[in-house]
Protein backbone atom coordinates (compact mmCIF):
# COMPACT_ATOMS: atom_id res chain seq x y z
CA UNK A 1 0.00 0.00 0.00
CA UNK A 2 1.21 3.48 -0.86
CA UNK A 3 2.51 5.36 2.17
CA UNK A 4 1.65 9.05 2.16
CA UNK A 5 4.28 11.29 3.78
CA UNK A 6 3.76 14.57 1.93
CA UNK A 7 0.65 16.31 0.67
CA UNK A 8 -0.39 19.33 -1.34
CA UNK A 9 -3.54 21.40 -0.95
CA UNK A 10 -4.88 23.40 -3.89
CA UNK A 11 -7.23 26.16 -2.73
CA UNK A 12 -6.58 27.93 0.59
CA UNK A 13 -9.95 29.31 1.57
CA UNK A 14 -11.44 28.50 4.97
CA UNK A 15 -11.82 24.81 4.14
CA UNK A 16 -8.48 24.43 2.37
CA UNK A 17 -6.58 26.20 5.14
CA UNK A 18 -8.28 23.92 7.68
CA UNK A 19 -7.16 20.84 5.74
CA UNK A 20 -3.61 22.22 5.63
CA UNK A 21 -3.71 22.48 9.41
CA UNK A 22 -4.96 18.90 9.79
CA UNK A 23 -2.09 17.51 7.71
CA UNK A 24 0.55 19.71 9.38
CA UNK A 25 -0.67 18.70 12.84
CA UNK A 26 -0.35 15.09 11.69
CA UNK A 27 3.37 15.48 11.03
CA UNK A 28 3.26 15.57 7.23
CA UNK A 29 5.12 17.92 4.94
CA UNK A 30 2.53 20.19 3.35
CA UNK A 31 2.51 22.42 0.27
CA UNK A 32 -0.38 24.91 0.10
CA UNK A 33 -1.14 26.31 -3.35
CA UNK A 34 -3.26 29.29 -4.40
CA UNK A 35 -3.65 31.05 -7.75
CA UNK A 36 -1.70 34.15 -6.69
CA UNK A 37 0.98 35.04 -4.11
CA UNK A 38 -1.52 37.35 -2.36
CA UNK A 39 -4.05 34.54 -1.93
CA UNK A 40 -1.31 32.19 -0.78
CA UNK A 41 -0.38 34.70 1.93
CA UNK A 42 -4.03 34.94 2.93
CA UNK A 43 -3.99 31.17 3.38
CA UNK A 44 -0.92 31.49 5.59
CA UNK A 45 -2.77 34.09 7.63
CA UNK A 46 -5.75 31.77 8.16
CA UNK A 47 -3.44 29.04 9.45
CA UNK A 48 -1.62 31.48 11.75
CA UNK A 49 -4.90 32.75 13.21
CA UNK A 50 -6.32 29.28 13.72
CA UNK A 51 -3.24 27.95 15.50
CA UNK A 52 -2.98 31.13 17.59
CA UNK A 53 -6.55 30.59 18.81
CA UNK A 54 -5.63 27.01 19.69
CA UNK A 55 -2.72 28.27 21.79
CA UNK A 56 -4.97 30.79 23.56
CA UNK A 57 -7.43 28.01 24.42
CA UNK A 58 -4.67 25.78 25.75
CA UNK A 59 -5.15 23.17 23.01
CA UNK A 60 -1.70 23.77 21.50
CA UNK A 61 1.61 25.02 22.90
CA UNK A 62 3.88 27.52 21.17
CA UNK A 63 6.48 24.91 20.24
CA UNK A 64 3.90 22.72 18.51
CA UNK A 65 2.45 25.77 16.76
CA UNK A 66 5.86 26.68 15.43
CA UNK A 67 6.31 23.11 14.18
CA UNK A 68 3.00 23.25 12.35
CA UNK A 69 3.83 26.55 10.65
CA UNK A 70 7.30 25.32 9.69
CA UNK A 71 5.84 22.17 8.08
CA UNK A 72 3.89 24.18 5.48
CA UNK A 73 5.13 25.83 2.31
CA UNK A 74 2.79 28.38 0.73
CA UNK A 75 3.10 29.00 -2.99
CA UNK A 76 1.29 30.11 -6.13
CA UNK A 77 3.10 27.60 -8.37
CA UNK A 78 1.64 24.12 -9.03
CA UNK A 79 5.15 22.97 -9.97
CA UNK A 80 5.95 22.94 -6.22
CA UNK A 81 3.71 19.85 -5.96
CA UNK A 82 6.14 17.76 -8.03
CA UNK A 83 7.22 15.42 -5.22
CA UNK A 84 4.11 15.15 -2.99
CA UNK A 85 2.38 11.79 -2.53
CA UNK A 86 -1.15 13.20 -2.39
CA UNK A 87 -2.87 16.35 -3.61
CA UNK A 88 -6.22 17.45 -2.17
CA UNK A 89 -8.20 19.95 -4.26
CA UNK A 90 -10.37 22.38 -2.27
CA UNK A 91 -11.42 24.92 -4.90
CA UNK A 92 -15.03 26.21 -5.40
CA UNK A 93 -17.76 23.70 -6.27
CA UNK A 94 -17.70 24.31 -10.02
CA UNK A 95 -17.05 21.34 -12.30
CA UNK A 96 -15.23 23.46 -14.91
CA UNK A 97 -12.79 24.77 -12.29
CA UNK A 98 -12.11 21.29 -10.95
CA UNK A 99 -11.56 19.85 -14.44
CA UNK A 100 -9.04 22.61 -15.14
CA UNK A 101 -7.16 21.95 -11.88
CA UNK A 102 -7.05 18.17 -12.33
CA UNK A 103 -5.83 18.54 -15.91
CA UNK A 104 -2.96 20.71 -14.71
CA UNK A 105 -2.13 18.33 -11.85
CA UNK A 106 -1.35 15.60 -14.37
CA UNK A 107 1.68 17.59 -15.53
CA UNK A 108 2.61 19.03 -12.12
CA UNK A 109 2.77 15.83 -10.03
CA UNK A 110 4.59 12.53 -10.21
CA UNK A 111 2.67 9.73 -12.01
CA UNK A 112 2.04 7.66 -8.87
CA UNK A 113 0.68 10.59 -6.83
CA UNK A 114 -2.93 10.26 -5.65
CA UNK A 115 -5.26 13.11 -6.60
CA UNK A 116 -8.17 13.78 -4.25
CA UNK A 117 -11.11 16.17 -4.31
CA UNK A 118 -12.78 17.62 -1.24
CA UNK A 119 -16.09 18.09 -3.08
CA UNK A 120 -19.19 17.75 -0.93
CA UNK A 121 -21.68 17.04 -3.69
CA UNK A 122 -20.19 16.83 -7.19
CA UNK A 123 -19.50 13.51 -8.92
CA UNK A 124 -15.96 12.33 -8.17
CA UNK A 125 -16.14 10.18 -11.30
CA UNK A 126 -16.86 13.23 -13.44
CA UNK A 127 -14.10 15.22 -11.72
CA UNK A 128 -11.69 12.36 -12.45
CA UNK A 129 -12.46 12.65 -16.16
CA UNK A 130 -10.33 15.80 -16.16
CA UNK A 131 -7.14 13.78 -15.61
CA UNK A 132 -5.26 11.00 -17.38
CA UNK A 133 -4.91 8.97 -14.13
CA UNK A 134 -8.50 8.20 -13.23
CA UNK A 135 -7.38 5.12 -11.32
CA UNK A 136 -5.55 7.37 -8.82
CA UNK A 137 -8.44 9.79 -8.16
CA UNK A 138 -10.50 9.61 -4.95
CA UNK A 139 -12.77 11.83 -2.96
CA UNK A 140 -11.44 12.93 0.43
CA UNK A 141 -14.31 14.89 1.91
CA UNK A 142 -13.47 16.70 5.15
CA UNK A 143 -16.16 18.38 7.24
CA UNK A 144 -16.01 21.99 8.40
CA UNK A 145 -14.14 22.95 10.51
CA UNK A 146 -11.63 20.35 9.31
CA UNK A 147 -9.32 20.54 12.39
CA UNK A 148 -12.28 19.73 14.66
CA UNK A 149 -14.64 17.42 12.78
CA UNK A 150 -13.69 13.74 12.90
CA UNK A 151 -15.39 12.41 9.78
CA UNK A 152 -13.61 11.98 6.44
CA UNK A 153 -15.58 10.40 3.61
CA UNK A 154 -13.29 8.48 1.24
CA UNK A 155 -15.07 8.12 -2.09
CA UNK A 156 -14.06 5.65 -4.76
CA UNK A 157 -15.14 5.70 -8.39
CA UNK A 158 -15.67 2.60 -10.57
CA UNK A 159 -12.06 2.94 -11.77
CA UNK A 160 -10.22 3.89 -8.55
CA UNK A 161 -7.39 1.56 -7.51
CA UNK A 162 -7.92 -0.24 -4.21
CA UNK A 163 -4.42 0.89 -3.24
CA UNK A 164 -5.34 4.57 -3.57
CA UNK A 165 -8.48 4.13 -1.48
CA UNK A 166 -6.64 2.17 1.21
CA UNK A 167 -3.79 4.69 1.34
CA UNK A 168 -6.13 7.66 1.82
CA UNK A 169 -8.25 5.83 4.42
CA UNK A 170 -5.09 4.84 6.32
CA UNK A 171 -3.89 8.45 6.25
CA UNK A 172 -7.21 9.69 7.63
CA UNK A 173 -6.95 7.20 10.50
CA UNK A 174 -3.35 8.26 11.15
CA UNK A 175 -4.56 11.85 11.43
CA UNK A 176 -7.05 10.84 14.15
CA UNK A 177 -10.06 11.03 11.84
CA UNK A 178 -12.91 8.56 11.34
CA UNK A 179 -12.85 7.51 7.67
CA UNK A 180 -15.80 5.87 5.92
CA UNK A 181 -15.32 4.40 2.46
CA UNK A 182 -18.28 4.83 0.11
CA UNK A 183 -19.10 4.64 -3.57
CA UNK A 184 -19.49 7.74 -5.72
CA UNK A 185 -23.13 8.73 -5.38
CA UNK A 186 -24.95 12.01 -4.90
CA UNK A 187 -24.04 13.64 -1.60
CA UNK A 188 -22.06 10.57 -0.51
CA UNK A 189 -23.39 9.56 2.95
CA UNK A 190 -23.68 12.56 5.26
CA UNK A 191 -24.81 15.20 2.77
CA UNK A 192 -27.19 12.82 1.00
CA UNK A 193 -29.01 12.22 4.26
CA UNK A 194 -28.48 15.68 5.76
CA UNK A 195 -29.64 17.73 2.77
CA UNK A 196 -32.72 15.57 2.33
CA UNK A 197 -33.60 16.14 5.98
CA UNK A 198 -32.89 19.90 5.84
CA UNK A 199 -34.82 20.35 2.61
CA UNK A 200 -37.82 18.49 4.03
CA UNK A 201 -37.60 20.67 7.14
CA UNK A 202 -37.61 23.86 5.08
CA UNK A 203 -40.65 22.70 3.16
CA UNK A 204 -42.52 21.95 6.39
CA UNK A 205 -41.89 25.55 7.46
CA UNK A 206 -42.77 27.01 4.06
CA UNK A 207 -46.05 25.06 4.09
CA UNK A 208 -47.06 26.93 7.23
CA UNK A 209 -47.27 23.81 9.39
CA UNK A 210 -45.01 25.11 12.15
CA UNK A 211 -43.00 28.16 13.13
CA UNK A 212 -39.24 28.22 12.60
CA UNK A 213 -38.70 28.37 16.37
CA UNK A 214 -40.95 25.40 17.10
CA UNK A 215 -39.52 23.33 14.26
CA UNK A 216 -35.96 23.78 15.47
CA UNK A 217 -36.98 23.23 19.10
CA UNK A 218 -38.71 19.98 18.16
CA UNK A 219 -35.63 18.47 16.55
CA UNK A 220 -33.14 19.88 19.07
CA UNK A 221 -35.03 18.90 22.22
CA UNK A 222 -37.17 16.03 20.91
CA UNK A 223 -34.58 14.26 18.75
CA UNK A 224 -31.54 15.38 20.77
CA UNK A 225 -29.76 16.91 17.76
CA UNK A 226 -27.07 19.57 18.31
CA UNK A 227 -29.25 22.20 16.63
CA UNK A 228 -32.48 22.44 14.69
CA UNK A 229 -32.42 22.06 10.88
CA UNK A 230 -33.33 25.65 10.07
CA UNK A 231 -30.63 26.97 12.40
CA UNK A 232 -28.21 24.60 10.70
CA UNK A 233 -29.25 25.86 7.26
CA UNK A 234 -28.75 29.45 8.43
CA UNK A 235 -25.26 28.53 9.65
CA UNK A 236 -24.32 26.75 6.40
CA UNK A 237 -25.82 29.56 4.30
CA UNK A 238 -29.11 29.32 2.43
CA UNK A 239 -27.32 29.99 -0.85
CA UNK A 240 -25.04 27.01 -0.19
CA UNK A 241 -28.02 24.83 0.78
CA UNK A 242 -29.87 25.85 -2.36
CA UNK A 243 -26.83 25.16 -4.55
CA UNK A 244 -25.73 21.85 -3.04
CA UNK A 245 -29.32 20.65 -2.71
CA UNK A 246 -29.80 21.39 -6.40
CA UNK A 247 -26.70 19.40 -7.35
CA UNK A 248 -27.78 16.40 -5.28
CA UNK A 249 -31.33 16.57 -6.68
CA UNK A 250 -30.01 16.68 -10.24
CA UNK A 251 -28.40 13.30 -9.56
CA UNK A 252 -31.04 11.60 -7.36
CA UNK A 253 -34.24 13.17 -8.80
CA UNK A 254 -35.78 12.61 -5.36
CA UNK A 255 -38.34 15.12 -4.12
CA UNK A 256 -36.65 15.17 -0.72
CA UNK A 257 -33.58 16.82 -2.30
CA UNK A 258 -35.38 19.34 -4.52
CA UNK A 259 -34.76 22.92 -3.31
CA UNK A 260 -38.05 24.75 -3.10
CA UNK A 261 -39.11 27.90 -4.89
CA UNK A 262 -39.44 29.58 -1.49
CA UNK A 263 -35.81 28.80 -0.60
CA UNK A 264 -34.63 30.24 -3.91
CA UNK A 265 -36.74 33.34 -3.23
CA UNK A 266 -35.06 33.84 0.15
CA UNK A 267 -31.65 33.54 -1.51
CA UNK A 268 -32.61 36.04 -4.21
CA UNK A 269 -33.81 38.42 -1.50
CA UNK A 270 -30.43 38.26 0.22
CA UNK A 271 -31.71 36.30 3.23
CA UNK A 272 -28.77 33.93 3.43
CA UNK A 273 -28.69 33.15 7.15
CA UNK A 274 -26.09 34.22 9.70
CA UNK A 275 -23.74 35.82 7.19
CA UNK A 276 -26.45 38.22 5.96
CA UNK A 277 -28.02 38.92 9.37
CA UNK A 278 -31.26 37.07 8.70
CA UNK A 279 -32.52 33.80 7.24
CA UNK A 280 -35.04 31.50 8.85
CA UNK A 281 -34.08 33.26 12.10
CA UNK A 282 -32.97 36.84 12.83
CA UNK A 283 -29.32 37.53 13.69
CA UNK A 284 -28.67 41.24 13.30
CA UNK A 285 -29.98 43.62 15.96
CA UNK A 286 -32.42 45.12 13.49
CA UNK A 287 -33.76 41.71 12.41
CA UNK A 288 -34.09 40.54 16.02
CA UNK A 289 -36.02 43.67 17.01
CA UNK A 290 -38.40 43.28 14.08
CA UNK A 291 -38.99 39.60 14.89
CA UNK A 292 -39.62 40.35 18.56
CA UNK A 293 -42.14 43.06 17.69
CA UNK A 294 -43.94 40.75 15.28
CA UNK A 295 -44.10 38.00 17.92
CA UNK A 296 -45.49 40.42 20.51
CA UNK A 297 -48.14 41.63 18.09
CA UNK A 298 -49.25 38.07 17.29
CA UNK A 299 -49.15 36.69 20.83
CA UNK A 300 -52.44 35.48 22.35
CA UNK A 301 -52.99 35.62 26.12
CA UNK A 302 -52.81 32.35 28.04
CA UNK A 303 -55.57 31.48 30.49
CA UNK A 304 -54.77 31.11 34.17
CA UNK A 305 -54.81 27.41 35.07
CA UNK A 306 -54.88 26.11 38.62
CA UNK A 307 -56.63 22.73 38.30
CA UNK A 308 -55.52 20.00 35.88
CA UNK A 309 -57.04 16.59 35.26
CA UNK A 310 -54.91 13.59 34.30
CA UNK A 311 -56.47 10.40 32.94
CA UNK A 312 -54.51 7.15 32.80
CA UNK A 313 -52.65 4.61 34.86
CA UNK A 314 -49.39 4.28 32.95
CA UNK A 315 -45.97 5.85 33.33
CA UNK A 316 -46.76 8.89 31.19
CA UNK A 317 -49.85 9.71 33.22
CA UNK A 318 -47.95 9.37 36.48
CA UNK A 319 -45.04 11.50 35.28
CA UNK A 320 -47.35 14.25 34.03
CA UNK A 321 -49.38 14.25 37.22
CA UNK A 322 -46.20 14.53 39.28
CA UNK A 323 -44.87 17.34 37.09
CA UNK A 324 -48.11 19.33 37.33
CA UNK A 325 -48.29 18.79 41.09
CA UNK A 326 -44.68 19.87 41.48
CA UNK A 327 -45.55 23.08 39.65
CA UNK A 328 -48.11 23.94 42.32
CA UNK A 329 -51.20 22.87 40.40
CA UNK A 330 -54.11 20.91 41.84
CA UNK A 331 -54.19 17.58 40.03
CA UNK A 332 -57.33 15.47 39.69
CA UNK A 333 -56.69 11.82 38.72
CA UNK A 334 -58.71 9.16 36.92
CA UNK A 335 -56.91 5.82 36.81
CA UNK A 336 -59.55 3.10 36.42
CA UNK A 337 -62.40 2.45 34.04
CA UNK A 338 -64.95 2.49 36.84
CA UNK A 339 -63.98 5.91 38.17
CA UNK A 340 -66.53 8.70 37.88
CA UNK A 341 -65.37 11.26 35.30
CA UNK A 342 -67.38 13.96 37.00
CA UNK A 343 -64.52 14.33 39.50
CA UNK A 344 -62.76 16.19 36.70
CA UNK A 345 -65.52 18.76 36.36
CA UNK A 346 -63.39 21.54 37.94
CA UNK A 347 -60.37 20.90 35.71
CA UNK A 348 -59.48 23.69 33.31
CA UNK A 349 -57.25 21.38 31.27
CA UNK A 350 -57.59 17.60 31.11
CA UNK A 351 -54.75 15.45 29.78
CA UNK A 352 -55.63 11.92 28.68
CA UNK A 353 -52.30 10.09 28.87
CA UNK A 354 -53.31 6.45 28.35
CA UNK A 355 -56.33 4.28 27.90
CA UNK A 356 -57.97 3.50 31.20
CA UNK A 357 -57.25 0.20 32.89
CA UNK A 358 -60.11 -2.01 34.00
CA UNK A 359 -60.99 -1.63 37.67
CA UNK A 360 -59.75 -4.53 39.78
CA UNK A 361 -62.90 -4.17 41.86
CA UNK A 362 -65.21 -5.06 38.98
CA UNK A 363 -66.12 -8.69 38.36
CA UNK A 364 -66.88 -8.49 34.65
CA UNK A 365 -68.42 -11.98 34.56
CA UNK A 366 -71.04 -10.93 37.12
CA UNK A 367 -72.18 -7.76 35.34
CA UNK A 368 -75.51 -7.73 33.53
CA UNK A 369 -75.67 -6.41 29.97
CA UNK A 370 -76.56 -2.86 31.01
CA UNK A 371 -73.75 -2.64 33.58
CA UNK A 372 -71.28 -4.24 31.19
CA UNK A 373 -72.11 -1.73 28.48
CA UNK A 374 -71.85 1.20 30.88
CA UNK A 375 -68.45 0.21 32.34
CA UNK A 376 -66.96 -1.03 29.08
CA UNK A 377 -67.84 2.27 27.43
CA UNK A 378 -65.31 4.06 29.61
CA UNK A 379 -62.53 1.90 28.22
CA UNK A 380 -63.29 3.05 24.69
CA UNK A 381 -61.61 6.33 23.79
CA UNK A 382 -64.50 7.69 21.75
CA UNK A 383 -66.86 7.15 24.65
CA UNK A 384 -64.33 8.67 27.00
CA UNK A 385 -63.97 11.84 24.92
CA UNK A 386 -67.72 12.08 24.49
CA UNK A 387 -68.23 11.89 28.26
CA UNK A 388 -65.46 14.42 28.88
CA UNK A 389 -67.19 16.85 26.56
CA UNK A 390 -70.28 16.48 28.72
CA UNK A 391 -68.82 16.75 32.25
CA UNK A 392 -66.25 19.50 31.74
CA UNK A 393 -66.87 23.23 31.74
CA UNK A 394 -67.50 24.63 28.22
CA UNK A 395 -64.10 26.36 27.99
CA UNK A 396 -62.04 23.48 29.44
CA UNK A 397 -59.29 22.12 27.17
CA UNK A 398 -58.87 18.43 26.33
CA UNK A 399 -55.42 17.09 25.41
CA UNK A 400 -55.01 13.46 24.32
CA UNK A 401 -51.82 11.43 24.02
CA UNK A 402 -53.65 8.50 22.42
CA UNK A 403 -56.10 10.07 19.95
CA UNK A 404 -55.33 9.31 16.30
CA UNK A 405 -55.96 12.89 15.25
CA UNK A 406 -57.00 16.22 16.71
CA UNK A 407 -60.00 16.52 14.39
CA UNK A 408 -61.36 13.18 15.61
CA UNK A 409 -60.90 14.32 19.21
CA UNK A 410 -62.59 17.64 18.45
CA UNK A 411 -65.59 16.01 16.77
CA UNK A 412 -66.08 13.42 19.51
CA UNK A 413 -65.68 15.83 22.45
CA UNK A 414 -67.57 18.65 20.75
CA UNK A 415 -64.69 21.05 21.48
CA UNK A 416 -63.58 22.25 18.07
CA UNK A 417 -61.59 25.15 19.51
CA UNK A 418 -60.20 23.45 22.61
CA UNK A 419 -58.95 19.98 21.63
CA UNK A 420 -55.35 18.99 20.93
CA UNK A 421 -53.65 15.67 20.43
CA UNK A 422 -50.14 15.45 21.83
CA UNK A 423 -46.98 13.34 21.77
CA UNK A 424 -44.73 13.20 24.84
CA UNK A 425 -41.14 12.30 23.91
CA UNK A 426 -38.34 10.73 25.88
CA UNK A 427 -36.08 13.17 27.67
CA UNK A 428 -32.84 14.18 25.92
CA UNK A 429 -29.89 16.18 27.29
CA UNK A 430 -31.77 19.31 26.11
CA UNK A 431 -35.04 18.67 27.94
CA UNK A 432 -38.29 16.80 27.38
CA UNK A 433 -40.50 17.70 24.43
CA UNK A 434 -44.26 17.56 24.12
CA UNK A 435 -45.76 18.20 20.66
CA UNK A 436 -49.31 19.48 20.22
CA UNK A 437 -51.24 18.98 16.98
CA UNK A 438 -53.54 21.91 16.17
CA UNK A 439 -56.29 22.16 13.58
CA UNK A 440 -57.68 25.22 11.81
CA UNK A 441 -60.33 25.80 14.49
CA UNK A 442 -57.94 25.62 17.46
CA UNK A 443 -58.19 28.88 19.39
CA UNK A 444 -54.90 30.84 19.75
CA UNK A 445 -55.51 31.27 23.47
CA UNK A 446 -55.82 27.49 23.80
CA UNK A 447 -52.40 27.06 22.19
CA UNK A 448 -50.99 29.73 24.50
CA UNK A 449 -52.60 28.07 27.52
CA UNK A 450 -51.19 24.59 26.93
CA UNK A 451 -47.77 26.06 26.14
CA UNK A 452 -47.69 27.97 29.41
CA UNK A 453 -49.05 25.00 31.35
CA UNK A 454 -46.44 22.46 30.24
CA UNK A 455 -43.62 24.99 30.49
CA UNK A 456 -44.66 25.55 34.08
CA UNK A 457 -44.36 21.77 34.57
CA UNK A 458 -40.83 21.74 33.17
CA UNK A 459 -41.61 20.42 29.68
CA UNK A 460 -40.77 22.01 26.33
CA UNK A 461 -43.83 22.56 24.10
CA UNK A 462 -44.16 22.98 20.35
CA UNK A 463 -47.37 23.39 18.35
CA UNK A 464 -47.69 22.10 14.80
CA UNK A 465 -50.51 21.58 12.32
CA UNK A 466 -51.86 18.11 13.06
CA UNK A 467 -50.33 15.61 10.64
CA UNK A 468 -48.78 12.14 10.76
CA UNK A 469 -45.65 12.26 12.90
CA UNK A 470 -46.20 15.93 13.83
CA UNK A 471 -42.67 17.44 13.55
CA UNK A 472 -40.20 14.97 15.02
CA UNK A 473 -41.33 11.79 13.30
CA UNK A 474 -42.42 13.62 10.12
CA UNK A 475 -38.74 14.56 9.66
CA UNK A 476 -36.90 11.79 11.50
CA UNK A 477 -38.57 8.67 10.11
CA UNK A 478 -38.02 9.44 6.37
CA UNK A 479 -34.38 10.16 7.26
CA UNK A 480 -34.14 6.69 8.82
CA UNK A 481 -35.88 5.08 5.84
CA UNK A 482 -33.43 6.76 3.45
CA UNK A 483 -30.51 5.42 5.50
CA UNK A 484 -31.98 1.91 5.18
CA UNK A 485 -32.31 2.37 1.40
CA UNK A 486 -28.66 3.46 1.28
CA UNK A 487 -27.43 0.35 3.08
CA UNK A 488 -29.88 -1.89 1.24
CA UNK A 489 -28.37 -0.85 -2.09
CA UNK A 490 -24.85 -1.74 -0.95
CA UNK A 491 -23.75 1.87 -1.22
CA UNK A 492 -22.42 1.97 2.34
CA UNK A 493 -22.58 -0.28 5.37
CA UNK A 494 -24.87 0.46 8.29
CA UNK A 495 -21.77 0.88 10.48
CA UNK A 496 -20.25 3.45 8.13
CA UNK A 497 -23.54 5.31 7.82
CA UNK A 498 -23.80 5.53 11.61
CA UNK A 499 -20.18 6.69 11.82
CA UNK A 500 -20.80 9.37 9.19
CA UNK A 501 -23.78 10.90 10.96
CA UNK A 502 -22.23 10.77 14.45
CA UNK A 503 -18.78 12.10 13.55
CA UNK A 504 -19.76 14.28 10.58
CA UNK A 505 -22.99 15.83 11.83
CA UNK A 506 -22.75 15.48 15.61
CA UNK A 507 -25.79 13.22 15.94
CA UNK A 508 -26.12 11.55 19.36
CA UNK A 509 -26.48 8.18 17.62
CA UNK A 510 -26.44 6.97 14.04
CA UNK A 511 -29.63 6.13 12.12
CA UNK A 512 -29.29 2.38 12.57
CA UNK A 513 -28.63 2.65 16.28
CA UNK A 514 -31.71 4.88 16.47
CA UNK A 515 -33.75 2.40 14.42
CA UNK A 516 -32.96 -0.30 16.96
CA UNK A 517 -33.77 2.08 19.81
CA UNK A 518 -37.17 3.02 18.38
CA UNK A 519 -37.94 -0.42 16.94
CA UNK A 520 -38.24 -1.24 13.25
CA UNK A 521 -41.96 -2.01 13.63
CA UNK A 522 -42.71 1.48 14.98
CA UNK A 523 -40.61 3.18 12.30
CA UNK A 524 -42.38 1.13 9.62
CA UNK A 525 -45.79 2.11 11.00
CA UNK A 526 -44.95 5.81 10.84
CA UNK A 527 -43.29 5.56 7.42
CA UNK A 528 -46.33 3.70 6.05
CA UNK A 529 -48.62 6.38 7.46
CA UNK A 530 -46.53 9.15 5.89
CA UNK A 531 -46.47 7.34 2.54
CA UNK A 532 -50.22 6.80 2.71
CA UNK A 533 -50.88 10.44 3.57
CA UNK A 534 -48.61 11.95 0.89
CA UNK A 535 -48.34 9.25 -1.80
CA UNK A 536 -44.82 10.55 -2.39
CA UNK A 537 -42.86 7.73 -4.08
CA UNK A 538 -39.69 8.57 -2.15
CA UNK A 539 -41.51 7.80 1.11
CA UNK A 540 -42.31 4.19 0.24
CA UNK A 541 -40.94 1.98 3.06
CA UNK A 542 -37.62 0.32 2.25
CA UNK A 543 -37.87 -3.42 1.71
CA UNK A 544 -35.21 -4.03 4.35
CA UNK A 545 -37.19 -1.97 6.87
CA UNK A 546 -40.24 -4.14 6.19
CA UNK A 547 -38.19 -7.31 6.60
CA UNK A 548 -36.67 -6.22 9.91
CA UNK A 549 -40.03 -5.07 11.25
CA UNK A 550 -41.93 -8.22 10.31
CA UNK A 551 -39.19 -10.59 11.42
CA UNK A 552 -38.42 -8.51 14.55
CA UNK A 553 -34.73 -8.28 13.66
CA UNK A 554 -32.33 -5.61 14.92
CA UNK A 555 -30.18 -3.70 12.45
CA UNK A 556 -27.17 -3.79 14.74
CA UNK A 557 -24.99 -6.80 15.42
Amino acid sequence: MTQIASVGIVGLGTMGAGIVEVFARGGLRVVGVEMSPELAERGRGLLEKSTARAVEKGKLDEADRAGILDAVTFTADLADLAEVDLVVEAVPEKMAIKHDIFGKLDAATKPEAILATNTSSLSVTEIASGTQRRNRVVGMHFFNPAPVQKLVEVIHTPTTDDDAVAAVAELATRLGKEPVVVADRAGFVANHLLYGYMNRSGQLYFDGAVSAEDLDTAMHVGAGLPMGPLTLMDMVGLDVCNGIGGVIHSLTHKAMHAPSYELATMVNAGLLGRKSGAGFHPYSEEARAAAAQSADDAAAPARDVSVVGVIGAGDAAGELAEAFSGAGLEVLRIEEAGDDLSVLSRAQVVVEAAELVESTEVDWDELDDEELEEDAALVELDALFLELGRVLEPDAVIVSLTADSTVDLAVTSGRHMASLRAVLHEATPYGRLIEFGRITTTAPEVEATVRALVQRAGLTPVVVRDQPGLVVEWLLVPFLNEAVLMAQSGYASSEDIDTAMVHGCGYPMGPFALLDHLGAAHVLDVQSELFGATQEPGLAPAASLVDHAVLDLPFGA
